[in-house]
């Protein structure tokens, strides 16, 4: 269950741990690279404490699921064999509830989308949701279905406006014949 943890042979894996573990399937990092990788996935959303990252990933490796390496001064985690299996298979037993919750935000990017307020100065244009100001947070999304939705909303609104102006521009040319 994605909200309440895991479970691995009676041991209670928080959602960040499990996180920690998904951050490390392409290889090794050291302690506070990976803390700052989670920080900056989550910027403006979630920042993880120190105080609670690093004994959450000391537990980790109690339950045989990272290993540690000392390199150069600094402790490298990566997945154990058996910490990758777990990880692969706990991904593959949620991806409905990933594809579920996926859709879920992307409904709810949607609304949040109807409630950018403009830029001081500009007008108020579709409840405040101007195509331009929408395109630098498309960017920012990291989910697919959200993006490809976020865009297709902005073109949306684009080609509106652009056929408002052509009709505009229609006006005005037989006006001024």
């Amino acid at each position: 269950m994605i909200g309440k943890g895991y479970v691995y042979r009676g041991n209670k894996i928080s959602p960040s741990q499990f996180l920690m573990m998904v951050l490390l399937r392409h290889g090794s990092m050291y302690g506070y690279e990976l803390l700052k990788t989670m920080r900056e996935e989550f910027t403006g959303l979630w920042e993880p404490q120190t105080g609670a990252f690093y004994p959450a990933l000391k537990k980790l490796e109690g339950h045989k699921l990272v290993k540690v390496e000392t390199r150069d001064g600094k402790d490298y985690y990566s997945l154990t064999p058996e910490g990758e299996k777990w990880m692969w298979e706990t991904v593959d037993t949620t991806s409905k509830e990933v594809r579920f919750l996926s859709r879920y935000i992307e409904i709810l990017a949607q609304a949040a989308m109807e409630r950018v307020k403009p830029v001081d100065g500009e007008e108020e244009i579709n409840n405040g949701a101007l195509p331009w100001q929408l395109l630098h947070l498309v960017d920012d999304l990291d989910i697919p279905t959200v993006r490809l939705s976020t865009m297709r909303m902005v073109k949306g609104m684009l080609e509106s406006k652009v056929r408002d102006l052509e009709k505009e521009i229609s006006r005005l040319e037989e006006e001024s014949i």
